[in-house]
């Protein structure tokens, strides 16, 4: 299995790693001139390559570019508040390695953690581009800025939204996934829950009130369950 390395961006001719990740193909993977590697960018674009230099920076060769990307891959939002510490940290990596398109940390009335500013959403950036090396997916997980719940519902439209929910009359999760919908937006609130003016917001512009289990979760562990549940419940492979 070739190793990965990432670009933002690829194409044919010579591609510069940047400088973290000239050092982690140079001191860490330990690649050398004329080894083969997998080089991958932000949008799921893949492609072989061979090492042409070390120094200063890790250049790759790249003749051809491999664009067989599934265009029945469903694209999974998670946008969500984000929970205390080294848990959302955790909960960015595991994203990532599920093949959630994208993450918006949310500021919701009862959030206690609200990340502002560019050091956090770099950091998490890292995260999942490191993630993305790993598992083998296609393309990076995307970090959003901090997000108000009424922008976050907005930016929504046109997706299947749904939002975990504790009301009795929410819908089982799996039953609004059952047609496979292409895009899918998943709401995650704080541990304090959901005000009432956020539940009505989520009614009026569609969100569905969908429930995962019948006890009380962390805002990391629901995050995680709800998101691998969406992207077995839309995989083609899974249900064949």
């Amino acid at each position: 299995m070739l190793r990965r390395v990432h670009t933002s961006k690829l194409y044919v001719g010579r591609i510069e790693l940047d400088q973290a990740g000239s050092r982690h193909a140079r001191d860490v993977l330990r690649l050398e001139i004329g080894g083969e590697v997998e080089v991958f960018d932000d949008a799921g674009a893949a492609a072989r390559g061979m090492i042409v230099a070390l120094e200063p920076l890790v250049s790759v060769q790249v003749d051809a570019i491999d664009d067989e990307r599934d265009a029945n891959v469903t694209e999974i939002t998670v946008a969500a508040a984000v929970p205390k510490g080294d848990r959302a940290d955790w909960m960015v990596e595991k994203l990532s390695e599920l093949g959630v398109a994208c993450f918006i940390p949310l500021a919701a009335a009862r959030s206690v953690v609200l990340p502002e500013g560019r050091n956090k959403r770099e950091r998490w950036q890292r995260i999942a581009t490191e993630s993305a090396k790993q598992s083998r997916r296609p393309g990076v997980m995307r970090i959003e800025e901090l997000t108000k719940v009424d922008v976050a519902t907005r930016q929504a439209a046109g997706t299947r939204a749904i939002v975990l929910s504790t009301e009795a009359d929410a819908r089982p999760i799996l039953e609004a996934l059952a047609d496979a919908p292409p895009r899918i937006t998943l709401f995650i609130g704080p541990e304090g829950g959901w005000t009432d003016e956020e539940l009505g917001l989520f009614a009026r512009h569609g969100v569905a009130a969908v429930k995962l289990t019948d006890t009380i979760l962390r805002v990391e562990t629901a995050a995680l369950v709800a998101a691998a549940i969406c992207a077995v419940a839309s995989n083609p492979k899974s249900r064949s």
